[in-house]
């Protein structure tokens, strides 16, 4: 969409970089001319969409650049998690059967351009290495855990400190858990429950004349 703008003359508005004229008797055309691309580029976004997501943007159609932010924020989740499963897939990436290396680094470049797009602005290398180690441990875990990771990939922040804080936590947990359900299985409490299971059976078994 954002390059079909582009052709049209109407990203510049869309994207916040060309702002609205100010109102001065000399400029009048000026400010007419930049509403009415700024209408047209409302409406293509509105039409560009499926009837199912105009509606978070029903009541903007006056405002482009807030229609575009607000779809943004939808469809495009900032979140350490997003980004996760975005270099899992990009990492995931194989030559596939009778595809040309040319298509092969295209469809890289695309991954990557997924993944910066997934980035905050205030994104740095620091912040990588810390998701880097974030992805290692998350990934490292077994197909058992994958409640435990689906939940972790929910968090809006994802960083080493809390991950591991979330790790012992699980762990403790499970260690919990597994001690209740030893406890419930002792040898008292199956010695306890022969002698009954075995009165039980006696109870119902046939009298001998």
């Amino acid at each position: 969409m954002a390059a079909y703008l582009r052709t049209r003359r109407l990203w510049l508005i869309v994207n916040g970089t060309s702002k609205k004229p100010s109102p001065k008797p000399d400029n009048s055309a000026a400010v007419e001319d930049w509403e009415e691309r700024a209408s047209q580029a409302a409406g293509l976004i509105f039409l560009y969409l499926e009837p199912s997501q105009r509606i978070h943007v029903q009541t903007l159609q006056d405002n482009p650049v807030l229609m575009w932010t607000t779809l943004a924020s939808v469809h495009v989740q900032k979140r350490p998690g997003t980004r996760f499963n975005a270099y899992d897939d990009f990492f995931s990436i194989r030559l596939g059967d009778g595809e040309s290396l040319q298509s092969l680094m295209n469809r890289i470049d695309e991954g990557m351009c997924s993944i910066q797009a997934l980035r905050p602005e205030t994104y740095a290398l620091k912040d990588l290495d810390n998701e880097l180690v974030c992805m290692a441990m998350v990934r490292s875990l077994p197909p058992e855990y994958s409640t435990f990771t689906s939940s972790l990939l929910l968090l809006d922040k994802l960083d080493r400190t809390s991950l591991q804080d979330a790790f012992r936590n699980e762990e403790i947990n499970r260690l919990r858990r597994a001690g209740e359900l030893g406890s419930s299985a002792s040898p008292s409490a199956l010695k306890a429950a022969v002698p009954a299971s075995g009165a039980a059976a006696a109870a119902k078994a046939p009298q001998r004349p």
